[in-house]
């Protein structure tokens, strides 16, 4: 399954649009993030991978479990957003990075994008603070 640049970030704004501390998938669900689906359980694989989420309680794992015959259960588990993943979620919402990493990076890892986002913000903020220097 390829990464769905949309519902990453769609993703990552439902766990920080929660009106609390942590979200769950009930939450998500409610947010039009169906925990039951293959999409859904591919995305959250990965922002666990990269410590994007994290449990409120600091053990790993978002919630899911799987069987010896692949099939898996879920379990209701406060999870957050963790500062890299505000981190990310910052970087993607600025229009420059957003365009260049849906067109540019169409078919990135999940470890690419991290990495690009920041460095395209990061060149981003260090151009506005050039300006703002030169005035």
């Amino acid at each position: 399954m390829k990464i769905d640049h949309e519902y990453l970030k769609g993703l990552l704004s439902a766990f920080e649009s929660s009106d609390d501390v942590y979200t769950d998938i009930t939450k998500l669900q409610e947010a039009g993030f169906d925990w039951q689906t293959p999409e859904f359980l591919f995305h959250m694989r990965l922002l666990a991978d990269r410590g994007l989420i994290a449990r409120t309680d600091g053990d790993y794992g978002f919630g899911f479990f799987e069987g010896i015959g692949g099939d898996g259960s879920w379990s209701v588990l406060p999870l957050r957003l963790t500062a890299n993943g505000h981190d990310f979620l910052e970087a993607l919402r600025n229009k420059e990075v957003w365009n260049t990493v849906k067109t540019g990076f169409k078919d990135a890892s999940i470890g690419t994008l991290v990495e690009v986002s920041k460095q395209l913000l990061n060149g981003y903020l260090q151009k506005k603070i050039d300006s703002i220097l030169d005035s």
